[in-house]
């Protein structure tokens, strides 16, 4: 059985652009409830030009199928909404790694890119796996034409449940740069994370993902 490295738990920017957030320290309100469907819980919460996004769900797959998936960084645009192009740039350790990835904006605007620095833990007892991806804008030059994201970061928590599944929980800081119109955040929070999520689901089921073992996640 072939064994995957690279683990990464944090989601390349599937859902980046859905959120605007300058990430200085603000009062913060409660998560707002948006809607709920196909198993997709999506919360938001604002302050004067910040929006949140909170995402909840659940995967039926073992630990270590879902950290090969995000793993598996250059097949994000088969799933991952939006996402045009995406590599890992260094793998640091079996828990930390930069990645690159290419957001598709619609004309007249630019797409955006960005670069990751993501580490991963896992707790020992509750097997609770926490993963943090931090915008590293500098770390690769600049592309011409696109608008490098430079103020992000996302956190995974995921535990584990009964029969094979997942609980999920990804919540999502980001300011993309530039003046989104409401139309396209809107499309972002409602219709972005139960397409990206429908795409995981299929090619969680499609692949031998529940085969997987890694020997640094406990299942």
């Amino acid at each position: 059985m072939t064994k995957y490295r690279y683990p990464d738990f944090a989601l390349t920017l599937l859902l980046f652009f859905i959120a605007f957030l300058p990430l200085q320290a603000q009062q913060q309100k409660p998560w707002m409830f948006k809607n709920e469907k196909n198993g997709v819980k999506v919360y938001y919460r604002e302050t004067e030009n910040i929006h949140e996004v909170k995402l909840i769900t659940s995967l039926q797959t073992t630990l270590a199928g879902l950290v090969r998936l995000f793993n598996e960084v250059d097949q994000y645009p088969v799933w991952g909404y939006k996402i045009t192009e995406s590599r890992l740039l260094k793998k640091v350790s079996d828990t930390e790694m930069y990645y690159y990835s290419r957001i598709d904006f619609p004309w007249p605007m630019n797409d955006r890119d960005v670069v990751m620095h993501t580490k991963l833990e896992q707790d020992p007892i509750s097997k609770r796996i926490i993963s943090v991806s931090r915008a590293a804008p500098d770390f690769i030059p600049a592309v011409a034409d696109v608008v490098r994201i430079r103020n992000a970061n996302t956190t995974w928590t995921v535990h584990p449940g009964q029969n094979g599944w997942l609980y999920v929980e990804y919540v999502i800081h980001s300011d993309p740069g530039g003046n989104l119109p409401d139309w396209l955040v809107n499309m972002a929070i409602d219709v972005g994370p139960r397409e990206t999520i429908a795409s995981m689901r299929k090619r969680l089921a499609q692949g031998d993902y529940h085969q997987t073992r890694l020997a640094h996640i406990k299942e």
